[in-house]
């Protein structure tokens, strides 16, 4: 594991000042390794990273932002037992002598806090990871390289430089980026064709490759479309818990207020408005630029129109038309 030991988990969690078991602790650790570590980077990285016995200062530094995001994911997993007293006999709040149990908004507050660091810092990890990926080429063979690189929007950093309201938050990434990869297939698609788009996407998968001025732009102008449209599909179902209940609003328990109706169907009609226009945008580009040398697979597909054609087009003369244009 990244890590072994109670004092790195002390290390990185800071303001420890009683006694932690590592028996206590190893669970919670193991278990989110598993659950948010190990899906970010990849078993083939992770496996070299837990067993190099001489790391490179780049992968030491690593090494280091990992433990740090994995300590408070340890500590949001582990938080609901940490606070009980479970035993044969029973489970009950711990409560030691000259001690009072944990409030509720404290308990709310410190899981928060602990979630939003543990999601700061894992980002904080991908980004180091991505600045300096040819120092990692096991990162750059991995399956997990391929699967995140192989999509419009990569990371929670990525969709907030399109989307600013995500504010780098991981945690709200990861709920969205099926909606995101859903917006690839019914609204990019569409729009550039499944040439162009298989193209973009083998040189986002392969490292190294570069990307044209044009294929940049239709790049930059697909992941703004694909953010707006995969938020607007993701909004009516970002405030729902699923559990064993299947689906339930999640709203009472942390004292918060879930948007209203009203609400919510500003914000999807504000974000569709938002794609749309950059879909029209991005189709008008591609018509101006498009040639057989200069994004050929637009080119030769059935969605290019000549912007010359269209401009010089009048309308037909048909008798059974009561209406009439002026142009």
């Amino acid at each position: 594991m990244l890590i072994n030991d109670i004092a790195s988990v002390k290390k990185h969690l800071g303001g420890v000042q009683k006694t932690m078991n590592w028996a206590t602790w190893e669970p919670f650790v193991a278990g989110a390794e598993h659950s948010y570590i190990i899906p970010a980077i990849g078993w083939e990285l992770y496996d070299q990273l837990t067993t190099v016995t001489a790391p490179s200062p780049k992968q030491k530094q690593l090494i280091e932002m990992l433990q740090r995001a994995l300590a408070f994911f340890a500590y949001v997993d582990g938080f609901p037992q940490l606070v009980l007293s479970i035993g044969d006999i029973g489970i009950s709040v711990a409560t030691p002598s000259q001690t009072q149990a944990m409030g509720k908004w404290m308990y709310v507050a410190a899981t928060k806090d602990a979630a939003a660091k543990a999601d700061r810092y894992l980002e904080g990890a991908l980004q180091y990871l991505e600045k300096f990926e040819s120092e990692f080429p096991t990162w750059q063979t991995s399956e997990a390289y391929t699967q995140n690189r192989g999509r419009m929007i990569a990371s929670a950093t990525e969709a907030t430089v399109y989307f600013p309201a995500l504010q780098g938050s991981r945690r709200l990434y990861l709920n969205i980026r099926g909606y995101y990869h859903q917006a690839e297939e019914e609204f990019i698609q569409p729009v550039i064709g499944e040439a162009l788009y298989e193209a973009l996407m083998g040189k986002l998968k392969t490292p190294g490759s570069s990307l044209t001025t044009e294929e940049r732009k239709v790049l930059s102008l697909c992941r703004k479309m694909v953010v707006q449209f995969g938020f607007a599909q993701a909004v009516p179902y970002l405030n729902l818990n699923v559990d064993f209940r299947l689906v339930s609003e999640t709203d009472g328990i942390l004292n918060e207020d879930a948007l209203g109706t009203t609400r919510l169907n500003a914000i999807m009609v504000q974000s569709m408005n938002v794609a749309n226009d950059k879909a029209a945008e991005l189709k008008r580009y591609m018509n101006e630029v498009a040639s057989a040398t200069i994004l050929p697979e637009y080119f030769s597909s059935g969605l290019y129109t000549d912007p010359n054609e269209r401009k010089n087009r009048r309308p037909k003369n048909d008798p059974r038309n009561p209406h009439f244009a002026l142009y």
